[in-house]
């Protein structure tokens, strides 16, 4: 990519940031990222790394929150954080970053097919797809947001390392490993819904499964396995609960050709409050690939075929997926309620839409056509690149609102956490702060070592007791009682740590850390980064 040309395109979708630079935070459906970010910053702080279990949520009883949740926005906003910025500023900065960042990599791409001007044009209606201000103006989806910066990427790395180019084959290899990589930790729903389209173009291009055309997924999902494998495996250790049910929100066809927009919430029914609608550009875009692709099938090589059967298949799969009538599919796919909103798939079609401005390189005036494009794309969606308020909050609302530690406020007290899927071994969901242990008669000399690890000595005058640590029993914690292995349980009614101690006095410690298994996994994982890395170099 030429200076100028990254100058131009920068340009062009800076103002689609413009209403982030506004001081303070601003109304979102999801605005815990914040907090979220301070505790991903406290487990670092910790020792934590990678950081998994956080200490302060649920009322104190802490969480092991990014061994479910997407961590790589987190990782990318803790990298502003340290380099000064506040919580607000450092997840709105993430935010910027996806916008202009995608729009670089769909560059990329789309500069793959032809001409300078009409990947200028694809990456402008990338960056003002409605969708995309809806995912972050609206709804705050981090992820989401972040996850758009590696599908242009990845999906170029298919194309350069099965195009028969074998001189650079490896190094798109290792490009499309960090890419799997990178949208896996990005957004969980993201990958999985992406993933398979991708390997199914990769078998279009190159006809038959090989282990070398299998490496670029393997690095990618060996580059991320200390993530997503204790996250499947460990959800049998959580209750099932997807919070809301994918039945109740089904766009319809109007709503996704309708131009309506909306900053409400996604309601059961056809009264939505927030717009699911695609785009007049983007549907544009589709019909005239429509039109191009019956007219001149004859005419295309069958490479150029591939890739727009490929994206009209998406684009079927996704309308598909959205329409109510899929309800059966929804039920029987493994995994898929866990998306909870069919609309994501929007996600999918505000990229294939965007990747079908390909044919403009083979349409006359393609230089005018993509000046039209662009101009329609500003025009017609810089009005919706804003949130419905600024309500100018900064760090200390988010963490009053959603962190109770030290003391839990109003506001704390009424939200649900509705975003934490309790233990299995939780019955009752705490409702107040605890001491570290409990009962705390028999406890003596507490040092707290940090917010998850503390040691302390415990005096029991007859028969053994059992006393409780105000953590969610999970794997990694550990404890000892004289330097000898400490028996953890689960007890009732929060599944809060608990253990027995003998008659006499006794010094216990009680610690958070990876466990074998996940500490194998991660070593798999940055061994496996750096031999992504070095594929590029070769």
């Amino acid at each position: 990519m030429k200076l100028k040309e990254l100058f131009f395109l920068l340009l062009l979708v800076l103002p689609a940031t413009f209403a982030l630079w506004h001081p303070g935070f601003f109304g979102a459906s999801d605005d815990l990222h914040i907090a979220w970010l301070q505790q991903l910053d406290q487990a670092l702080k910790m020792g934590q790394f990678p950081p998994r279990y956080v200490p302060d949520l649920s009322y104190g009883f802490g969480y092991p929150l990014f061994n479910f949740v997407f961590p790589l926005p987190y990782y990318l906003g803790e990298i502003f954080h340290i380099i000064g910025f506040s919580f607000v500023y450092s997840v709105k900065a993430v935010f910027i970053f996806s916008l202009l960042a995608s729009a670089i990599t769909m560059f990329w791409l789309l500069k793959y097919f032809g001409r300078s001007i009409v990947a200028m044009a694809g990456a402008v209606l990338y960056t003002y797809t409605p969708y995309r201000s809806n995912d972050i103006y609206n709804r705050g989806a981090i992820g989401e947001a972040l996850a758009f910066v590696f599908l242009p990427l990845l999906t170029l790395s298919v194309l350069r390392a099965f195009d028969g180019n074998e001189s650079k084959r490896m190094r798109w290899i290792g490009v499309g490993g960090l890419s799997v990589t990178g949208l896996i930790l990005t957004h969980n729903i993201v990958s999985y819904m992406t993933m398979p389209f991708v390997f199914l173009l990769a078998l279009m291009l190159l006809k038959k499964i090989t282990l070398k055309s299998m490496l670029l997924f393997i690095i990618g999902l060996m580059g991320c396995v200390y993530f997503w494998l204790p996250a499947l495996l460990d959800s049998s250790l959580m209750k099932y609960d997807t919070v809301f049910n994918f039945i109740d929100h089904f766009p319809t066809l109007r709503q996704l050709v309708t131009p309506y927009w909306g900053y409400g919430a996604s309601v059961p029914g056809p009264y939505d409050g927030m717009s699911f609608f695609i785009g007049e550009v983007n549907l544009l875009v589709i019909a005239l690939t429509f039109i191009y692709f019956v007219w001149k099938y004859k005419k295309l090589n069958k490479k150029f075929k591939s890739i727009l059967f490929w994206s009209f298949g998406v684009l079927l799969v996704c309308l598909v997926m959205m329409n109510f009538r899929s309800t059966l599919l929804w039920q029987k796919i493994p995994l898929l309620p866990y998306f909870q909103f069919p609309w994501r798939f929007l996600t999918l079609v505000t990229f294939v839409s965007s990747l079908m401005v390909i044919i403009i390189n083979r349409i006359r005036f393609s230089f005018v056509i993509s000046l039209v494009i662009i101009a329609l794309s500003i025009g017609l969606n810089y009005s919706r690149f804003k949130p419905h308020d600024f309500l100018l909050r900064y760090d200390d609302y988010f963490l009053n609102r959603y962190i109770p530690v030290p003391t839990p406020s109003k506001d704390y007290q009424q939200t649900q956490e509705e975003y934490l899927r309790l233990p299995k071994t939780t019955s009752v969901r705490p409702n107040t702060l605890y001491p570290r242990v409990f009962p705390p008669q028999m406890v003596s000399n507490l040092v707290m070592i940090n917010s998850l690890d503390a040691s302390f000595d415990v005096t029991v005058e007859k028969e053994s007791t059992e006393l409780n640590y105000n953590k969610y029993l999970f794997p990694g914690w550990y404890g000892k009682i004289d330097n000898l292995p400490l028996v953890l349980k689960a007890g009732v009614p929060f599944g809060q740590i608990q253990f027995t101690v003998p008659a006499g006095k006794h010094h216990i410690s009680i610690n958070y850390q990876e466990t074998s298994f996940r500490l194998f996994l991660d070593i798999v994982s940055l061994v496996t980064l750096f031999i992504g890395i070095g594929c590029l170099f070769l």
